[in-house]
């Protein structure tokens, strides 16, 4: 079997992957967008027209053949798919209707293992053998965009918090990240959703522990331990040693405490709450939640 496009292993860590999930309206709607642009990667490597889903001499893909390739039983949700990703930066759309895969030059084949089979080749990204990846860091004093909403004085506030947590992780896992504002960008959206320094320090503190001496070693850094998954990470660590069984707690004080180590998530508040069989509505979360300033 013909390989006919490579992946970096953490390519939904890639910087379009995270605007998708920002974009997307729920998680549904974003792991069916990753979908057909996977199937539209696979299809632009047969093609080998430098990233596009189409050679010049055919015309563009209909709104059915989109929706057959990722599954979609409606086509008119195809267009929002579409806008979606482009919006995200995953599809550059031409003026004949023709839609590239953007990045191409992460993903094209140039020299494969003969030995290799299968369509989708891995690489890691660390791999020094393999083609580096465009770097993202925003030039020398231009303010990135995700940044812009901040005042100055925020920025500089930023920084320093970011240089202090980095400086937490480098004293947790021995290895040293720069103070980049790809990094500071990512802890923004945590501050934004009410994360605190203590919640970080805790996923620091038990990624260091769960992926210490594994292949997953390589994962602790601040792409991926800030990135989509934080919230995943936070609720698998162990509470802080301060945090009581609910049975030692009043049952308003844990629920604050349930909510602040959700970050806010109504879900998750919810889901873990029936876990310890501690009976809560909706609503009630929802009062919590704003009664802590979320």
């Amino acid at each position: 079997m013909e390989t006919v496009i490579k992946i970096p292993i953490n390519l939904f860590e890639l910087p379009e992957f995270i605007k998708l999930e920002q974009l997307a309206s729920n998680g549904r709607q974003e792991r069916t967008a990753q979908a057909l642009w996977l199937r539209l990667a696979c299809i632009a490597g047969r093609a080998g027209c430098a990233g596009y889903v189409t050679g010049t001499d055919q015309p563009a893909l209909t709104n059915s053949e989109y929706a057959h390739l990722a599954h979609i039983t409606r086509a008119n949700y195809v267009p929002q798919l579409l806008a979606l990703l482009e919006k995200a930066d995953l599809l550059q759309r031409h003026a004949d209707d023709r839609y590239q895969i953007s990045h191409w030059e992460r993903y094209a084949v140039d020299d494969v293992d003969p030995n290799y089979c299968g369509l989708v080749k891995f690489y890691d990204v660390d791999d020094q053998s393999q083609p580096a990846l465009p770097p993202t860091q925003p030039l020398t004093g231009v303010t990135p965009l995700a940044l812009q909403k901040y005042t100055p004085a925020q920025r500089a506030k930023l920084a320093t918090t970011t240089g202090k947590i980095l400086a937490y992780l480098h004293q947790q896992s021995g290895k040293q990240f720069s103070n980049e504002p790809a990094t500071q960008i990512l802890l923004a959206g945590l501050f934004d959703q009410k994360v605190t320094i203590k919640q970080i320090k805790q996923v620091i503190d038990w990624k260091c522990k769960d992926w210490y001496e594994t292949d997953f070693w390589k994962f602790v850094r601040p792409q991926t331990l800030f990135g989509p998954k934080f919230k995943q990470y936070l609720l698998e660590a162990p509470p802080p040693a301060h945090v009581q069984p609910a049975a030692q707690l009043t049952r308003t004080q844990y629920l604050r405490d349930l909510y602040q180590l959700s970050c806010g998530d109504v879900a998750l508040v919810l889901r873990r709450a029936a876990d310890e069989e501690v009976a809560v509505t909706e609503e009630e979360v929802e009062a919590i939640g704003r009664d802590l300033g979320y």
